[in-house]
């Protein structure tokens, strides 16, 4: 397992998930999903751990690193 938070944006399926670390070791995770015609985004700051182990489980689930 990874115990660095990457800043970037992974996707998969219609589903993008960016990831912004801030000073405060907080984490910025911005979700877009893209179905049909709908899109729906999210964004909420999380602690470094909640966002380590969010990132984890995208990789894990076969989300793309674009950037």
């Amino acid at each position: 397992m990874n115990h660095i938070v990457y800043n970037g944006q992974y996707e998969c399926e219609g589903h993008s998930v960016s990831f912004q670390v801030c000073e405060d070791d907080t984490v910025v995770i911005s979700e877009r999903f893209i179905s049909n015609a709908n899109v729906s985004t999210n964004e909420r700051k999380v602690k470094l751990s909640k966002a380590l182990e969010f990132q984890n489980s995208l990789k894990k689930y076969g989300y793309d690193k674009i950037s």
